[in-house]
């Protein structure tokens, strides 16, 4: 009963910690398995005139595709590669900071990688890229975790730079 009742505080903590994210800086927790940071990005319903624009596109072209070609099994694999490669678009990303790690979870992937691993990170206005290199380097964009902001860019920031500045210089 007792493990019950600590597994329901523990998830009505991580809900509580969800609901109030943007701007949740540091929970008081101090269980290793409670994330000291988390949020969800969706990018599809956080931009929605974005949104809005991008579906009459997609739709004009699909039409475009069909009328051009009089073909369903074409139109479906455009459809299938386009909407695809904008995967990131259309599916929510978690992101969860915890003391020694950070967990990325999106549809049927899960990411986790060690805050050890990341060397460097460079900030842009939608998020922050983490690097394993220390010196910029044409493999960061293959190699590195970006980190959407979802409305809570400073506590971000402050989170990273104070991990990766922590780390030892190799």
């Amino acid at each position: 009963m007792i493990g019950l009742r600590f597994t329901l505080d523990r998830v009505q903590s991580i809900k509580l910690l969800l609901r109030s994210c943007p701007h949740a800086a540091n929970p008081p927790m101090s269980d290793p398995d409670t994330p000291r940071q988390a949020w969800v990005v969706h990018p599809l319903r956080d931009n929605w005139k974005r949104s809005v624009i991008l579906s009459l596109f997609l739709t004009l072209f699909f039409s475009g595709v069909y009328w051009g070609f009089h073909s369903a099994s074409i139109t479906l694999l455009s459809t299938v590669f386009l909407i695809g490669s904008l995967y990131r678009y259309f599916i929510p990303f978690r992101y969860e900071f915890y003391d020694d790690r950070l967990v990325v979870t999106a549809l049927f992937s899960r990411l986790t990688k060690p805050w050890s691993v990341f060397r460097s990170f460079y900030i842009d206005r939608n998020g922050v890229l983490l690097s394993s290199f220390a010196k910029p380097s044409r493999l960061e964009n293959f190699r590195g975790v970006y980190v959407r902001f979802g409305g809570c860019e400073a506590e971000v920031v402050d989170f990273i730079k104070s991990k990766i500045s922590a780390l030892p210089d190799s």
